[in-house]
């Protein structure tokens, strides 16, 4: 089981994503094709693969700004609202 909020590989696909809700059967991924978000499927675990690398950030601004692009990018309201409020309380 690959737990939510976690990238993933897509095999068979020159994709990636991240896991929106995982069961213990198989994972709901927001897929990411050619750098655009191409919509939610479910795949099998053995579909996927977790990525390791980790993006390194040298200040917490870049962190929240690259947040907020990918809340864009992939036309997350929710998520984009969570943190413009968050930005405003600080």
């Amino acid at each position: 089981m690959i737990e939510v909020g976690k990238w993933v590989s897509i095999r068979n696909r020159n994709a990636i994503g991240f896991i929106l809700e995982s069961t213990n059967y198989d994972a709901m991924v927001c897929v990411i094709q050619d750098g655009k978000a191409t919509g939610d499927q479910r795949f099998n675990y053995s579909q996927l693969t977790e990525m390791t690398s980790v993006i390194m950030v040298e200040e917490e601004e870049d962190l929240k700004r690259l947040h907020i692009n990918m809340a864009l990018d992939t036309g997350d309201k929710e998520w984009l609202t969570e943190l413009s409020q968050a930005e405003g309380s600080k």
